[in-house]
């Protein structure tokens, strides 16, 4: 019996686009715990990165801010109790410094922006005594603004256009540097689309940023002054979003941070280097991944993150306890197919 090896890759590839994710969600709960089983647990860190939480699905409905795959505040609780009940212990960066016990498993909390939609997160978190990182754009903090990829979102949405027309221009804008994206938010959306429209998308007040950090289970973090993503920066320029940010979080805090988040994930090594020089202990990217657990050391130290989703936390957990999510698995499979049909279509032609 005849059959193309290079075209079962392609109808692979083509199920795979198409249902992807859905089969990958539907196996991990039966596939993952015999990997896990496997892999084993202990030794590494997890950390979670999120956004904000909505108080119900009708305040989600009200589109004042891009929803960023912000579950609602019963899930994050829900979320804790799950990794609590499966036997991680959550820490702070710094404990990565005093030393932890080797044979356990560990996970981390952190929040980016300084929404002040995160403080259920803080109450609930505080309640259970868990550690968690806010890291904070302190311009935004300081001028009670809105954040500017919410002003698309809300405003694009109540002129009707598509989510995917409205995340086109989001990742448009991302290629500049913040004067020219404000500069484009109030000729597209005028001066006053910076005011918030509710609690729900507005940042911490510094008081409220003052009375968060007084928690011993708090930790604030650099997140650049304008939420700059600093690849598109110079030294200097990459130096004074880091630095006006380090500046105003003492003035509110009273200490120097020890923690910074790269706002959209973008770094190179320059960004890494000029963050040690600045004296940061703590780097945290959006590269998804375990952290192997390690001796404390004099360098940087660079640690991924997990996007967390609305998912339901019984059926996506096990993928998190892989250091994955089912779209980074489908990634992988779809690059492991894709690199597969390319060599087969090449051993083809080499060949004739």
């Amino acid at each position: 019996m005849n059959f193309d090896k290079y075209r079962i890759c392609e109808i692979i590839k083509d199920k795979l686009q198409h249902y992807g994710t859905k089969v990958i969600s539907k196996l991990g709960p039966v596939v993952n715990p015999l990997l896990i089983n496997h892999k084993k647990e202990d030794n590494h860190l997890l950390i979670f990165y999120f956004h904000g939480l909505f108080e119900s699905m009708n305040q989600r409905a009200l589109n004042h801010i891009d929803p960023q795959h912000n579950m609602l505040v019963n899930q994050f609780d829900e979320f804790l109790d799950y990794f609590l009940n499966h036997g991680y212990k959550f820490i702070k960066s710094e404990d990565l410094l005093t030393g932890i016990e080797e044979n356990q498993r560990y996970a981390m909390i952190t929040f980016d922006d300084g929404y002040f939609n995160s403080m259920p997160a803080w109450e609930i978190t505080n309640k259970y005594k868990i550690p968690g990182i806010y890291f904070l754009t302190t311009s935004n903090i300081i001028e009670n603004k809105s954040y500017w990829w919410d002003i698309v979102y809300k405003y694009r949405h109540k002129q009707g256009n598509s989510l995917e027309a409205i995340g086109k221009e989001q990742s448009f804008l991302k290629g500049f540097k913040h004067p020219e994206i404000e500069k484009y938010i109030i000729q597209n959306f005028g001066i006053k689309s910076f005011e918030p429209w509710s609690d729900i998308d507005r940042p911490f007040s510094p008081d409220e940023v003052r009375y968060v950090s007084e928690s011993p289970f708090s930790t604030i973090g650099n997140h650049t002054h304008n939420h700059a993503i600093l690849t598109n920066y110079e030294e200097e320029g990459i130096k004074e979003e880091i630095m006006n940010s380090n500046k105003i979080l003492f003035e509110l805090t009273g200490k120097l941070p020890n923690d910074i988040a790269f706002p959209n994930g973008n770094y190179n090594k320059q960004i890494l280097e000029l963050t040690e020089q600045l004296g940061f202990r703590f780097a945290f990217t959006t590269d998804p991944g375990k952290n192997r657990i390690r001796p404390s050391n004099k360098n940087l130290i660079c640690l991924k993150r997990l996007m967390t989703t609305t998912t339901d936390i019984k059926e996506i957990g096990s993928f998190y306890r892989l250091g994955a999510n089912p779209d980074t698995v489908y990634s992988d499979v779809k690059g492991q197919v894709t690199f597969l049909a390319k060599a087969i279509m090449l051993m083809r032609v080499m060949r004739k």
